[in-house]
């Protein structure tokens, strides 16, 4: 169908042409006046004098009177327009005029035009498909449009975050320069007022600029889908009216030649939606406003970073491989400042909260397992349960792998569970799931690798679930590997015996290089590593949460007791968003520790 007939119609409001002196659109033809007329004016025409006159709309057209100028479009030839069509090349499928035929078509055996009628239900077909594609492209047009709007609000979301991340880093700056470089000679504070300054720079200036124009590209793409939607809806407006005029037992040869038409259109309609369909186009577009914080951070000064630029920590975590700087936020002690207490119970949980696993999203929302309930649960940033979902699997224990994917130690698998954190899903989205030769009773994560453990060694995975190594074992007792952490350099690795009361330091390789034991530390249950690197572990029995130093040899503070309400403690995690630290215990309630 040529664009140039996708916006004429051949039908205007006479009324309308004469009292006004402008085209509109008719939608309606009065069989005993003879002329056509838009709504408004037939709404006029037909409500006293004329309310008997029949009247027929555009799905009646075959009783609209003969349009010259809407047959011509009909046997209008697309590659050479001032020819009329007049046969089919059935060995190519196409309509042909003659110089078609004399051109392109001469050596084919089948050039005819069947003079047989179409079968109402042909038509009909035709008609349904025609309308079925044309809401099609609405979805994925109002799909491309909200996707514009989308980007455009990511774009300022990221802005105000590399904002944020800017004041943050310079406040970090400040607290360090109070606590720790004034004891560091002045040739190492020059090199990390450089590091600091440089990081600074290529935040606010080079990120924001290379994600503009990133984003942009993606905004192109999509204006471009919206007008291909468009277009196409036209031309299958355009083309049911025609069908819709010469399906008329007195107009054969239009008939057919509208069908083949529509029946091309169609085709390559559905080829372009399955190509582009409204589920791929949405599913692009969520990965690409998803991954919109990853890629600054990636183009940043920060590249090493694997979280959102809204965790406060991070800056620590980068701060702290600079040099000099690694031991002192490592081993900075917690300061509890002040306790909360909240309930993660929902009226349709039908056992005692068992609060397994906690983990802080990067928008400062909460992830937690309940064990007993075999839900996973989501809290905002007050701990209030906003959203719950129903799983079949006993999770042990579960980490960030990126932004919007979470792994869960399952029995003897690992679950991948993808765009968590969204308050309005009705479900989670259960992704990929690797199986292991041993039980999975704990899992971490750091730079691609996945760390889990058995209950009696630890192993080092890809996040293909390629076996890389066994880095530790030990089958003295049981639960000697109960769960298992990652510093954020991924230098130290620290597991629980459970059994044993005792929290080991694991070089990078498998090597031990510390054992911790305190009667404090009775039932180590959980076991939590902060961004800045500061060792977080509570005990079942002795009920408390212990900060032990990165080293994992000696205890820095005890951070709460049962004196505090910590009673049987089975997870803990910090929250950066809050400066916060979160104990899962076994029962209804969770408790939050606000620190500095």
């Amino acid at each position: 169908m040529s664009t140039q007939s996708d916006r004429v119609f051949f039908f205007g409001c006479v009324s309308c042409k004469k009292n006004k002196n402008i085209e509109e659109y008719a939608v309606y033809y009065c069989k005993n006046c003879h002329q056509c007329f838009c709504r408004q004016c037939c709404e006029l025409h037909h409500d006293y004098l004329f309310s008997e006159h029949v009247k027929y709309d555009r799905l009646n057209m075959r009783n609209w009177p003969v349009s010259k100028e809407l047959e011509a479009v009909i046997l209008m030839c697309e590659i050479h327009t001032h020819k009329q069509l007049e046969t089919i090349c059935k060995d190519h499928s196409q309509l042909c005029c003659s110089k078609c035929v004399s051109l392109s078509h001469r050596k084919c055996k089948k050039v005819t035009l069947n003079s047989a009628k179409k079968q109402a239900a042909e038509v009909q077909e035709l008609f349904e498909k025609l309308l079925i594609n044309m809401k099609k492209l609405g979805k994925l047009q109002s799909c491309c449009e909200s996707g514009i709007h989308d980007l455009k609000s990511s774009y300022q979301g990221q802005e105000l975050m590399v904002h944020k991340m800017n004041d943050k880093i310079k406040s970090t700056m400040a607290k360090i320069v109070r606590r720790t470089l004034k004891k560091i000679p002045k040739v190492e504070q020059n090199k990390i007022y450089e590091l600091m300054h440089s990081t600074l720079f290529h935040i606010k200036n080079i990120t924001l600029n290379k994600a503009k124009i990133t984003l942009s590209s993606f905004e192109d793409s999509l204006k471009t889908g919206v007008e291909t939607c468009i277009r196409h809806q036209h031309e299958l407006k355009a083309l049911h009216e025609l069908l819709l005029y010469s399906s008329d037992n007195k107009k054969k040869k239009l008939c057919i030649i509208a069908s083949q038409k529509c029946m091309d259109k169609i085709q390559k309609v559905e080829s372009y939606l399955d190509k582009y369909s409204v589920r791929l186009e949405c599913s692009v577009l969520n990965q690409t406003i998803q991954g919109t914080k990853q890629y600054i951070v990636r183009l940043s000064g920060l590249g090493r970073l694997k979280e959102s630029m809204k965790a406060n920590t991070d800056i620590e975590q980068y701060l702290s491989k600079l040099s000099g700087l690694a031991r002192v936020l490592h081993n900075r002690v917690l300061t509890v400042h002040g306790k909360s207490e909240h309930t993660v119970r929902i009226t349709s949980d039908s056992q005692i909260c068992d609060i397994s696993a906690i983990c802080v999203l990067l928008d400062g929302q909460v992830l937690v397992a309940d064990y007993n309930n075999q839900r996973v649960k989501l809290l905002n940033q007050r701990y209030q349960v906003v959203n719950h979902w129903d799983v079949t699997f006993d999770m042990l224990d579960f980490c960030q792998i990126t932004p919007s994917e979470v792994a869960v130690a399952v029995r003897n698998e690992v679950h991948f569970i993808t765009d968590i954190g969204l308050y309005y899903q009705s479900q989670l989205a259960i992704g990929r799931w690797l199986e292991s030769q041993h039980r999975c009773t704990s899992i971490a994560h750091h730079q691609g690798n996945l760390f889990i453990g058995s209950s009696t060694a630890l192993y080092k995975y890809t996040l293909n679930g390629i076996l890389v190594c066994k880095l530790y074992e030990d089958k003295s007792a049981n639960y000697t590997v109960y769960k298992c952490a990652v510093s954020p350099t991924g230098d130290r690795l620290y597991i629980i015996s459970l059994q044993q009361d005792k929290l080991l330091t694991l070089a990078r390789d498998g090597t031990l290089l510390a054992t911790y034991s305190d009667p404090a530390l009775a039932g180590p249950e959980s076991l939590h590593v902060t961004p800045a690197g500061q060792v977080l572990v509570c005990g079942y029995r002795s009920h408390t949460v212990l900060q032990v130093g990165w080293e994992g040899e000696s205890k820095l503070a005890t951070l709460a007791t049962q004196k505090d309400g910590v009673c049987r403690p089975l997870s803990v995690c910090y929250s950066s968003t809050t400066s916060s630290i979160i104990v899962g215990l076994y029962g209804d309630n969770i408790l939050v520790f606000r620190v500095e």
